[in-house]
């Protein structure tokens, strides 16, 4: 936990430091909301059709598809966005000498990331409720459990990114990749039966697609955790093949770099 807290008053201390990018946070959510909740009403009745399963209200569907894509964003680019910080001040080569293991390294520098997100996904939802985001029926035990095996699996495709980054040296073109693979195929902005059928059978491939189905079902729905057994099923079975798939590749990742001398080089 030592460890843990030191990384989290490192990462804090540089965050305040920075007030008005924080500022600017909370300002982008008060101009984001309102924008999705105009474009639900775009949608029109054939918008509550597309969104039935999810409560029929085009302005929950979207607002939750949005603001839950932040947890995948952030995973995709806080351990590449370490590692380049490492090698731009030279300490990359120190922290892999230091005691710390390469999945502590990995886990300890994203924590403030993630309290970070957590914090802006519960603005989100607390400015929604006013534009009539319904959650009243909402079983957040439930949520936090599918948030969890998303944060996992979100994580483990975001370590291997900074794997490749280490030795291509380049990775943002694999974090566009995803992106927008997961912006089509998850469900952020329409419903995956919305998709033909080819697509449609795509979208699993894609942990998004679990995560929001389970987050909205639990959210607006109350679905409880049985009920969401097959989300729940679908985002383990990621965490269990990415997870170590991620950490190994990292390993290999640093283990070759060290071999070539090209570790500090980015």
């Amino acid at each position: 936990m030592n460890v843990a807290g030191a990384f989290l008053k490192r990462d804090y201390l540089i965050a305040s430091s920075y007030k008005a990018d924080f500022l600017s946070q909370i300002v982008g959510i008060l101009v984001t909301v309102p924008a999705i909740y105009f474009l639900s009403r775009m949608y029109g009745s054939g918008g509550a059709a597309l969104a039935a399963r999810y409560g029929g209200n085009p302005f929950s569907f979207l607002l939750l598809g949005i603001a839950f894509t932040d947890y995948q964003n952030l995973s995709l680019r806080t351990f590449n966005a370490s590692l380049r910080e490492s090698q731009l001040m030279g300490t990359l080569e120190t922290i892999l000498l230091s005691p710390t293991s390469i999945r502590g390294l990995l886990f300890y520098s994203s924590l403030w990331g993630y309290l970070l997100t957590t914090l802006r996904f519960a603005i989100f939802l607390a400015l929604g409720l006013a534009f009539g985001l319904e959650l009243g029926h909402a079983n957040l035990p439930a949520a936090l459990g599918i948030l969890v095996l998303a944060v996992i699996a979100f994580a483990a495709l975001g370590v291997l990114i900074a794997a490749a980054t280490l030795v291509i040296k380049r990775g943002e073109f694999l974090i566009m990749g995803v992106t927008l693979g997961s912006g089509l195929l998850g469900g952020v902005l329409f419903p995956t039966a919305s998709l033909p059928g080819g697509l449609r059978a795509l979208a699993h491939l894609v942990p998004m697609t679990a995560a929001l189905e389970g987050m909205r079902l639990a959210l607006v729905h109350g679905y409880s955790v049985a009920q969401l057994a097959p989300q729940y099923l679908e985002l383990a079975l990621f965490a269990a093949i990415l997870v170590p798939l991620s950490l190994f590749a990292f390993g290999r990742a640093i283990r070759w770099t060290k071999a070539a001398g090209t570790l500090g080089q980015y």
